[in-house]
């Protein structure tokens, strides 16, 4: 169960760091903890990241205070026209509130699960659904096996927003060189999308058949 540990706690991560750096909290978790924390994780769970967590540590390093990153975050994920949104429908169904939010609602409303107050977006919103992913792991790790298996969640939503994301932050950094973090995070979330999901069939009767809608 300590590979789905490390999971959770690697998804949870991620989750955390795609939320915005409000706080002095929140900007140092990022400059001196994240790269660390990924690093430990992604070694135990044989993830092949070495360079894109070079990669992280130097964009890391460059990110100048608490103000430079949330002003970074600011102009990549909120101020419109918004270079790389954090809803992945507008990915999967290019509008909000379409098919694959609603069927990350059911996702999320069969798990017993429901958002906190302190959280304002929609549900497609990708930190969100790495802490559901989380979530899963951890579910699968304590041994209740969920309705929705990680693999199963990761291969019908995350595998398939994720490319268009990373493709939206290479735009975003040609423009502006502070997107380096966040694409950093994206291409090792990708790596570790790509590993788990190596192996991945459709075993468990109808999920490659539902065009990843669940």
């Amino acid at each position: 169960m300590t590979d789905l540990t490390d999971r959770a706690a690697f998804y949870l991560c991620l989750a955390r760091a795609f939320l915005p750096p409000q706080n002095q909290a929140a900007y140092d978790a990022i400059k001196l903890h994240l790269a660390d924390d990924l690093s430990d994780l992604a070694a135990a769970l044989g993830y092949p990241g070495a360079d894109a967590l070079r990669a992280l540590r130097e964009a890391v390093a460059a990110v100048p205070d608490h103000l430079g990153l949330l002003q970074d975050y600011s102009r990549l994920f909120l101020a419109p026209p918004v270079p790389a949104p954090l809803n992945a429908g507008l990915y999967l169904d290019g509008a909000i509130m379409g098919a694959a939010t609603v069927a990350l609602e059911k996702c999320y409303r069969q798990a017993g699960l429901q958002r906190t107050g302190d959280f304002h977006d929609l549900p497609d919103h990708i930190a969100l659904q790495l802490e559901f992913a989380a979530h899963l792991c951890a579910a699968e790790a304590a041994g209740n096996v969920p309705a929705l298996r990680t693999d199963d969640f990761l291969a019908s939503f995350v595998r398939c927003w994720l490319p268009p994301f990373a493709a939206a932050l290479e735009r975003a950094r040609a423009r502006e060189g502070p997107a380096r973090v966040y694409l950093c995070l994206a291409r090792l979330l990708q790596i570790a999308v790509d590993h788990e999901l190596r192996d991945y069939q459709s075993a468990e009767s109808g999920v490659g058949a539902k065009q990843h809608l669940l």
